[in-house]
């Protein structure tokens, strides 16, 4: 029996455990390209496994290992959303939901000089990607690209509210052929943020729209994908009800 292909382009690829070989790979014999993603470690023209679960691969020949785990693990060019705990000179102290704290420098969004440095709060929430995550070193953060470009990433806006969902379902919401999202936006308009790290943000025009976002995303720790479609759009409805003093949930 070959590998077992989702809906969505995602094939399974069996169970590996830490430090099992997945395959050969030398990029500069291999004309063909493959991208590394969390639980995986290429090294010796080699890639291993670094964690326990299912080996997957998307259509963009992404290779990743899914796995339950609740603590958050840094792994170097992830996206995740810190909160600001506190300020150190120039460098912020950031609770990314790992065993240690991640740091960020006040240089690390677009356009930042000491002049136009950008100023954060205790409590603030901000989205960005780790530079630096190792074992070694405290992770950190940054909030621009390698062209020195925000592309979204820096402070989150006031007025949204931040939830935490299981590792492997953030993954799952971050898959580009996931269809998920696009439902929910057939009923609401809305702009979420989601990190590897487990953390949404999302904002929405009313708070009862934010809240029923996140309810819809909670189904997919009990349900599948594909379970999750059916029923999205039949929560929205049952969830869109009047209250005292407010109207439909849809205009």
């Amino acid at each position: 029996m070959g590998p077992l292909i989702k809906p969505g382009g995602i094939e399974d690829l069996g169970v590996v455990l830490p430090g099992d070989k997945i395959m050969d790979y030398n990029p500069d014999r291999t004309k063909s390209r493959m991208y590394i993603g969390p639980g995986l470690r290429w090294e010796d023209n080699a890639v291993f496994a670094t964690k326990s679960g299912m080996l997957k691969k998307t259509a963009k020949a992404v290779y990743f290992v899914d796995t339950q785990q609740k603590r958050y693990i840094p792994q170097k060019r992830e996206f995740v959303i810190g909160i600001v705990l506190k300020k150190r000179g120039d460098i912020f102290t950031v609770d990314i939901g790992a065993s240690e704290h991640a740091t960020i420098s006040y240089l690390s969004f677009e356009n930042a000089s000491k002049k136009t440095r950008t100023e954060m709060d205790p409590g603030d929430l901000v989205y960005g990607r780790l530079l630096v995550a190792n074992k070694d070193m405290e992770p950190e953060m940054v909030c621009i690209d390698t062209y020195d470009r925000a592309v979204g990433m820096g402070v989150l806006p006031e007025g949204g509210i931040m939830f935490t969902i299981p590792l492997h379902v953030a993954r799952m919401l971050i898959t580009p052929d996931n269809p998920f999202l696009l439902n929910i936006s057939k009923k609401l308009d809305y702009t979420l943020v989601v990190g590897f790290n487990g953390r949404v943000w999302v904002k929405a025009a009313k708070q009862k729209d934010m809240v029923t976002v996140m309810n819809c995303i909670q189904m997919l720790e009990i349900m599948t994908v594909e379970e999750a479609n059916k029923n999205v759009l039949r929560l929205i409805d049952a969830l869109a009800v009047h209250t005292p003093g407010e109207g439909s949930a849809y205009a």
